[in-house]
Order: structure tokens, then sequence, then C-alpha cells
């Protein structure tokens, strides 16, 4: 995509977008936080992933169904005598297929749709401001299935979904995928199994064509060498956009 907006040295470049994917544990968040703070570029920052917990911006209908949520399910922990927590987190659980019939499935892929296109008409006005903007996390990396799968017997609103995001939803102009051996990973973020790691790498790998372009990096090393692995790539982008810019 390409704008005006964003100068170095009198030069117009065109604007960006830069999707940071990876397994948990890979640092997605802390390296896009530390870029936003320290790049020289006019960096914006919008989690692009499915938790609403998560989310930095989030369609004011979404809160409150996540709200309705949490209280559901504390009520369904009191009900089976199990403990409460004091801070519920449905992370892995909130997305999981809605079993609830038919209207239940429309009613999911409408707040998944509109909450997709409400951040990307974020996106597209941060741009329009002369930013480039990291994406923490991607839809089309969460929530299409890998290239393989796309023809695999789904739900018809889960293939509605799909079409949405593969067909008319903008691509990354830049997706970095932050990698690490899954025992690394396991070790910085104990919350899923190596196996479950391993097999997300693995799909995130396989998942390569939903990206413009696709780099990896090795998530492995310390936060400072990750961030500026990662910012070398963006000044280079970057440099990239401003030669073949208008």
């Amino acid at each position: 995509m390409l704008a005006t907006g964003i100068r170095r040295g009198g030069v117009t470049a065109g604007m960006s977008t830069i999707a940071l994917i990876g397994p948990d544990g890979s640092g997605k968040t802390s390296v896009a936080q530390q870029l936003v703070a320290t790049s020289s570029l006019p960096l914006k920052y919008i989690y692009m992933g499915t938790s609403i917990e998560s989310s930095n911006i989030a369609l004011p209908t979404s809160r409150l169904v996540h709200r309705f949520k949490v209280r559901q399910h504390r009520r369904a922990l009191v009900r089976r005598g199990e403990e409460v927590p004091h801070e519920i987190t449905l992370h892995g659980i909130e997305h999981r297929q809605d079993r609830r019939g038919r209207i239940g499935a429309v009613a999911r892929l409408l707040r998944r749709v509109s909450e997709e296109t409400y951040r990307q008409l974020w996106s597209w006005a941060y741009q329009l401001r002369g930013n480039v903007v990291v994406y923490d996390r991607h839809f089309l990396f969460d929530s299409l299935p890998r290239p393989s799968e796309r023809g695999s017997k789904r739900r018809l609103t889960d293939r509605i979904h799909d079409w949405f995001l593969h067909r008319l939803y903008p691509r990354p102009d830049l997706t970095i995928l932050l990698a690490a051996a899954p025992q690394v990973l396991y070790g910085r973020k104990q919350e899923v199994p190596v196996d479950y790691l391993t097999t997300d790498l693995e799909a995130l790998r396989s998942k390569r064509e939903y990206a413009k372009e696709f780099v990896e990096v090795d998530a492995s090393e310390s936060l400072e060498a990750v961030v500026a692995a990662v910012a070398v790539l963006i000044e280079g982008h970057f440099e990239s956009a401003v030669a073949h810019g208008p």
C-alpha cells in the first residue's frame, strides 16, 4: 500500500504494515512495544489477535460480550464447585467453536468480521496520517487454516469467515515470524505444552503464502538482539518503500 506521509531526507515513502507473528513465548508483544518506543520511524501498535483481553483497540460491543462471557464463566466455576481465580482469563476459551446452533454460529461470524474490520479501519487511519503500523499477531495467521486444509470440511460460517479473510482482508506488507525451539518458548511462558508449540510453529510456517513478504527471525536470542534484528528488517523495508515509492 503506497501513499504519502512518511518522509526521510525529503523523500516520501509508502505507508507500510508490519506483522509480528509467532507461538506463545516468542516475544511478539515485547518486541512490538520496544520497537514503537525506540524506532526513529513513526510506528503505531495494533494488537491483531483474537483475544479481547489483549486488545488495545476493540469494538465496545466486543468488550461487552467479553465481560458477559467472563461473568458466565465465573458462574459456571461456582456451579461446579471449582476455585474461582481473582482474575479470570478467557484466552483460549472464548474463541472455541460456537456450538449453540446456527444462530450462535451466525452471531459469532458477525462479531468476528465486525471486529476485524474495525481494527483494519484503525490501521488505515494510522497509515493515512503517515505511520507504519506494527501488528502484534494477525488474523490471517491466527484464524485461517493451513493452505492445505482450506478445502477440508468446516461449518458454513467458518468457511465464509475463511473466504472473507483470504479474499478481502488486507495482507501485511511484511510478516516477521519470531521462531525458536519449542522448549525455549515453553521455558519462557509455561501456558501451553511443547507439543502444541511445535504444531503452532509448523502451522505458521505453512501459512507463509498469506504474506506479501515473509521473513523468519531467531527469537531464542535476548529481547534486545531480537528487537535489533527486527528493526533492521523494518528499516530495510522502509528504504525499499522509499526507493519504489511515487
